[in-house]
């Protein structure tokens, strides 16, 4: 691409598509092999980011400092309206597609309508346009079910980011009648006779060993799904269960001496109305870690 003449100096004569020429032996082809190479790598990154470009209507022949022509402007707007109109006629379709058991005469609430279509209108990758379709669905079968806040969160995940809250979910369990998952990360062992007998007596779920690092914790509390700092449940008596919900298996944990206490991570109410939506594959190694880790000081019964 061209700079145009009248483009500032500094920009004029140091922006150019074309590589410099390197100056080599003419008896060794090497530096000319390394040459084409990159450019035909640059030429390959051209044609993507020409092709992305082109989605919204801007072409490199239209590039222009000095203005654009009517029509052009005219192509460019008309193509952000019309994939505008096609992700909400997408996550429209999904949404109608969508399987739900409950139901409520209660009316949607029109301003959490137009404000969801409003964000809605901006959501291209189809994975997400899934999770947007299933959003509005449970909407309409139940009003009230997810939060204006809830959404604003979701405009601001990727593709990628979705995938890490979807590995967090497989993680994560419901304890007693809480509706709110939690993450377990081990259990502690109060200061007294116990830990005086058995000094390594505090035991750690290795989330990292299931797909899940303190990196993954603090980018998915920086989303505000879930509380980076571990939540402690006070001293359990003895004999009382603690029940453990995953996906398909429940783990009940008896403390077998009064100075016991669970730690886990817990999920903000945020990602706690998102987590509705993933489907839930409970990890198998997770499981088998906590009823191997756990059986030390509690009775584990599945």
């Amino acid at each position: 691409m061209k700079i145009p003449s009248n483009a500032p100096p500094h920009l004029a004569g140091g922006i150019t598509t074309q590589k410099p020429g390197v100056k080599t032996d003419p008896t060794s082809g090497r530096k000319k092999a390394g040459t084409q190479q990159s450019g035909a790598s640059g030429t390959a990154m051209q044609q993507r980011i020409s092709y992305w470009f082109a989605q919204i209507g801007v072409t490199p022949h239209a590039v222009d400092f000095r203005g654009f022509e009517p029509q052009e402007l005219a192509n460019f707007r008309r193509l952000k309206e019309q994939n505008r109109l096609n992700n909400l006629k997408s996550i429209m379709t999904i949404a109608m597609g969508v399987s739900y058991s409950e139901s409520s005469t209660e009316q949607i609430d029109p301003d959490w309508f137009h404000a969801f279509t409003a964000m809605a209108e901006n959501i291209y990758a189809a994975e997400m346009q899934e999770l947007w379709g299933k959003i509005l669905a449970v909407e309409v079968q139940r009003p009230g079910s997810f939060s204006l806040r809830t959404l604003e969160t979701l405009t601001k995940l990727t593709q990628r980011d979705a995938e890490l809250f979807s590995r967090a979910c497989q993680l994560a369990c419901r304890r007693n009648q809480d509706p709110t998952p939690v993450i377990l990360t081990g259990y502690h062992v109060k200061a007294g006779l116990l830990s005086l007998l058995s000094p390594a007596s505090n035991g750690a779920v290795q989330l990292s060993q299931h797909g899940l690092t303190y990196t993954d914790i603090l980018a998915l509390s920086n989303m505000k799904l879930l509380y980076a700092t571990e939540v402690e449940t006070g001293l359990l008596p003895k004999g009382t269960s603690q029940l453990l919900k995953f996906s398909k298996t429940q783990l009940q944990l008896t403390p077998k001496h009064a100075s016991l206490w669970l730690t886990y991570y817990r999920f903000t109410s945020v990602g706690a109305e998102l987590a509705k939506l993933i489907p839930r594959n409970e990890s198998a190694n997770m499981l088998a870690d906590v009823q191997q880790l756990f059986r030390r000081y509690f009775t584990v019964i599945s």
